[in-house]
């Protein structure tokens, strides 16, 4: 396993031989803002991902950046969605709840299946072995209060992450492992 934090300066790999599957994180930035230095850089090893079918999970802005290497238009909401979100959906995808916590949203990519969606947008699609959601099933309690430390969210739109919510927590910590094990199995492929 190999982690890089493109934010940080850390430089992607040359090659994408031996990869068997790949996870995009989010990031507080947006998906769309080409100033960011090193978001072409990732663009472009999502692009060799694809085109060589290693399976791809976006979470977040790894979603957004996933949907816009398959030609989705990103935009910024109106408002944060910041807090739980159930995903009634018709596939292998757990229904959550899972904390979202996003600034941008997309439309669908042409081509993908839409696996659950929200009156605020998409919360996840995929494409062939290739899935990204809205959501962060990689969340803990300490990531959430470390992402209140470096961001301005809304004042009261954290509330509910954290009071008498953690029934929420111990369902969203259980349901992650089934999220990762559909995809890792191809039980969320687009067909």
């Amino acid at each position: 396993m190999q982690t890089v934090a493109l934010h940080a300066g850390e430089p992607l790999p040359g090659s994408i031989a031996g990869y068997d599957a790949v996870v995009s994180l989010g990031s507080a930035r947006a998906a769309y803002d080409d100033t960011l230095p090193w978001l072409a850089a990732e663009l472009s090893f999502l692009d060799r991902l694809l085109a060589a079918e290693v399976p791809v999970f976006g979470i977040c802005f790894g979603a957004q950046a996933l949907a816009r290497a398959l030609g989705a238009r990103l935009y910024r909401l109106d408002a944060p969605e910041i807090g739980w979100v159930e995903t009634a959906s018709r596939s292998a995808l757990p229904a959550g709840p899972w904390l979202s916590w996003h600034y941008d949203r997309f439309d669908l990519p042409a081509g993908a299946t839409r696996l659950a969606a929200n009156e605020v947008s998409v919360q996840a699609f995929s494409f062939g072995p290739h899935t990204g959601v809205q959501f962060h099933p990689e969340a803990t309690q300490q990531i959430a209060r470390s992402w209140m430390e470096v961001t301005s969210p809304p004042a009261g739109s954290t509330r509910a992450l954290f009071r008498d919510a953690d029934a929420a927590w111990e369902r969203a910590a259980c349901q992650a492992p089934k999220l990762f094990s559909a995809w890792l199995d191809g039980d969320l492929a687009g067909r």
